[in-house]
C-alpha cells in the first residue's frame, strides 16, 4: 500500500529535522545509555554530544529533503528501510566524528558499530512517536471527511487568489482543463450549471484530491459518487458516464482507470 501523503508534504520532514537531534541531546544527556560516556569522552561530554546532535541536524536535513523532493513511489515497509538507512548514514558521520576529532585509538567500524546501535535504540523512539503520530492525524482527517462529505464547502480561488465560487463536494460533476481555465461543472438546483474559472488544474489539484475527486484524465478531475457505469467506447477508450443527464461523457485514461473502478 503506497504512503500516505502526509509523510510526503514538508512539515512532517521539518518535524524529523528538529525533533531527532533535540531528542537524541536530552535522551543522551539525561540517560547515558550503553555506556556512552566512555565512548563519547567522559570530559567535555556535554560539549561532545552537542556536537554529534548537530551531525545528526545536518545529515536528517540532507535526507529529509532529498524524500521530500524526489518524486519517489514508497509504500510502508521501503518508508521504514528509508528510515533504518537515515539512522545509518547518521552513525556514519557521527562515528567518523569521533574516530578523527577525538582521535578513538579504536579501529573505525568498531566505533561505527558502537554508534549505530546506540542511534538506532534511541532514535528508534522519536521515529516511532512520529509515525504513529502522522497516522492518527491521517485516520482522523480521514474520518472527518467521509463524515459529511455531501456538504463539505470547497472554496475555488482564481490564479490572483481572488474568490470566485464555493461549492459543496456533492455538487461537483466533473472539472476539465482548458489552457489557462478550468470548467467546473456541477448540479444547482437539479440543473446541471458550468462556472468558467481563470486557473490551473496545477493549481486546483490538491484541493480536489483532499475533497475526494479524482484525476481520471490529465485534463479531468472526476466525482465518482457521480459515475453511474465506465465503457468502451468503440475505438477501446474508455469513458466515464455520469449519472446527470445531458452531461458530455469523461475519459479515463488507463493509467487512473483502475483507482477509480475500484471506488465505485
Amino acid at each position: 500500500m503506497e504512503i500516505s501523503k502526509i509523510y510526503r508534504r514538508f512539515i512532517p520532514q521539518l518535524l524529523h529535522m528538529l525533533i531527532l537531534p533535540l531528542f537524541f541531546f536530552a535522551f543522551m544527556l539525561i540517560y547515558r545509555p550503553f555506556d556512552a560516556p566512555d565512548l563519547i569522552g567522559r570530559e567535555w561530554y556535554g560539549v561532545h554530544l552537542t556536537i554529534i546532535s548537530c551531525i545528526i541536524l545536518v545529515s536528517t536535513v540532507l535526507t529529509r529533503l532529498l524524500y521530500y523532493l524526489l518524486p519517489l513511489k514508497i509504500n510502508y515497509t521501503l518508508y521504514l528501510l528509508w528510515c533504518f538507512a537515515e539512522m545509518i548514514f547518521i552513525s556514519f558521520f557521527a562515528a567518523l566524528y569521533l574516530w578523527l576529532v577525538l582521535k578513538k585509538p579504536d579501529q573505525y567500524f568498531n566505533i561505527l558499530a558502537q554508534v549505530t546501535e546506540i542511534s538506532i535504540f534511541t532514535l528508534v523512539i522519536p521515529y516511532s512517536i512520529l509515525a504513529l503520530s502522522l497516522r492518527i492525524y491521517d485516520y482522523h482527517k480521514s474520518e472527518d471527511n467521509k463524515l459529511d462529505v455531501s456538504v463539505h464547502r470547497l472554496r475555488f480561488y482564481d490564479d490572483k487568489h481572488n474568490l470566485k465560487i464555493v461549492l459543496t463536494v456533492d455538487s461537483i460533476l466533473y472539472i476539465a482543463a482548458e489552457e489557462n481555465y478550468v470548467n467546473i461543472n456541477y448540479i444547482d438546483n437539479e440543473k446541471v450549471r458550468n462556472y468558467v474559472l481563470r486557473s490551473s488544474m496545477k493549481s486546483i489539484g490538491e484541493l480536489c484530491q483532499e475533497n475526494g475527486l479524482m484525476r481520471c484524465h490529465r485534463s479531468f478531475y472526476i466525482n465518482p459518487s457521480h459515475v453511474k457505469v465506465l465503457r468502451k467506447d468503440k475505438e477501446g477508450f474508455v469513458l466515464a458516464e455520469l449519472d446527470a443527464s445531458g452531461v458530455r461523457n469523461i475519459p479515463v485514461s488507463k493509467r487512473y482507470y483502475e483507482k477509480l473502478s475500484d471506488l465505485l
